[in-house]
């Protein structure tokens, strides 16, 4: 597993790399070549998840495995919307996430003296993960949008004006909020009847305040889901609300990694 830890990490800083190169230089063949080393981590990820599986590490049975998890579901995305759509320059800010949380995950011990969390514990702890990894790509998209709008602004049409339109980063930004938020609500719902089993409101996981902090960010994608139906906010507004509500959901990731850190 070590020797496929580090053909991951050396995929994604060399996608990284090419990534931020592709905002400052010519076209030619950078986002290729930045797309297969994606694909490499990707596929060595893949591959290492299926061996830790083999070896009773699963995606969801510790805080770092969820943590490496979420770094593989963040390359995903970013390499289906390289493909889907021209979200070239959305690598630049979600590959170097992922490779930060690959390498935060391979750090951090594993939390053995966690408590067994059972069917229910893993279905709260993989739910979460999924949900978390979609608002992070929202949050790229947001801050792709802010960059882009910007850049327009100013009349500076270089490689970032000339991704995918502004239209198609808030449509693109919304189904994700779209489709994260159901996922996080039945994460909290299913973390509340696990801590509700583990002896409820007494119980010392549930005065965590990571909770209260997953609770705060879920309300605000609650909250920009209303605005952008019933208020019709879209734009830059929608953007900075989705970049606040998913700093809520940053904050209670590094929570858990920082518990298990220290």
């Amino acid at each position: 597993m070590a020797t496929l830890t580090t053909v991951e990490i050396l995929a994604y800083a060399l996608a990284s790399a090419l990534y931020l190169g592709y905002l400052f230089t010519t076209r030619g063949p950078v986002t290729r070549v930045a797309r297969m080393a994606l694909g490499v981590g990707v596929v060595a990820q893949l591959v290492e998840i299926g061996v830790r599986c083999f070896a009773r590490q699963n995606p969801v049975s510790s805080t770092p495995e969820a943590v490496a998890l979420v770094a593989f579901l963040i390359a995903c995305g970013t390499l289906v919307g390289g493909l889907r759509y021209k979200l070239a320059a959305a690598g630049a800010f979600s590959v170097p996430a992922s490779l930060i949380l690959l390498v935060l995950a391979r750090v951090v011990p594993s939390d053995a003296e966690a408590p067994r969390m059972g069917p229910l514990g893993m279905v709260h702890i993989l739910l979460a993960t999924v949900g978390v990894a979609v608002f992070a790509f929202a949050a790229v998209l947001a801050v792709l949008y802010l960059v882009e709008e910007g850049r327009l602004r100013h009349r500076r049409f270089d490689r970032v004006g000339r991704e995918a339109p502004l239209a198609t980063l808030d449509r693109l930004a919304l189904r994700c909020v779209s489709i994260g938020f159901p996922v996080f609500t039945v994460a909290l719902v299913t973390g509340a009847i696990w801590i509700a089993r583990l002896g409820g409101i007494t119980s010392p996981e549930a005065h965590r305040p990571e909770y209260l902090l997953a609770v705060a960010a879920w309300m605000a994608f609650g909250v920009l889901l209303v605005a952008r139906v019933g208020a019709g906010w879209r734009g830059r507004r929608a953007a900075w609300l989705t970049l606040g509500g998913f700093g809520g959901t940053l904050v209670v990731l590094v929570f858990y990694v920082l518990r298990y850190a220290v």
